[in-house]
């Protein structure tokens, strides 16, 4: 009987001892647990107050669209948690969406714009001065399309 008593002290005693350490075990992955989200709590922290410095800053996004670069540009108005508000931009124009028109008048180049139809400049261009391909396309109502290729043009065949 005083066996029986020893073997099951001795069970119950394994048993607690076990438990115990376990249960230590336990606490000690629920710290280093508790540490980890303190840790990227102070990281998330600082995120959100380097996001709360992107107000007023611009954002640009290019995009390819029929061989030809797009640019939308937004401004960031205001931020929260859980939303960034954008404003979109309008591009300043630089003369690069206009056309022009080359046509000829008393046997110079004058130049209209092709949207208003009214005359932009009156150029001392000959027209006997360009080769005979360019020659016929004026004749016929040659169009360029931006400031740049005006210029160019104006540049290329004015002396």
């Amino acid at each position: 009987m005083k066996r029986m008593v020893y073997g099951i002290g001795l069970f119950l005693a394994l048993l607690f001892l076990g438990a115990g350490f376990f249960l230590s075990y336990q606490v000690a992955d629920l710290r280093k647990e508790m540490t980890g989200l303190r840790e990227s709590g102070g990281q998330d922290r600082q995120q959100v107050s380097a996001l709360a410095s992107l107000k007023d800053r611009e954002l640009v996004f290019e995009a390819y669209e029929e061989g030809s670069l797009l640019r939308n540009r937004y401004r960031i108005t205001a931020d929260g948690p859980e939303q960034i508000v954008l404003r979109r931009e309008e591009e300043e124009s630089t003369g690069d969406d206009r056309e022009f028109l080359l046509k000829v008048e008393e046997g110079c180049i004058t130049v209209y714009d092709k949207e208003s139809g009214e005359v932009f400049e009156h150029t001392n261009i000959p027209l006997e001065t360009l080769p005979q391909e360019l020659q016929a396309e004026v004749l016929l109502g040659k169009t360029l399309s931006g400031d740049q290729e005006l210029y160019s043009f104006l540049e290329n065949y004015s002396s």
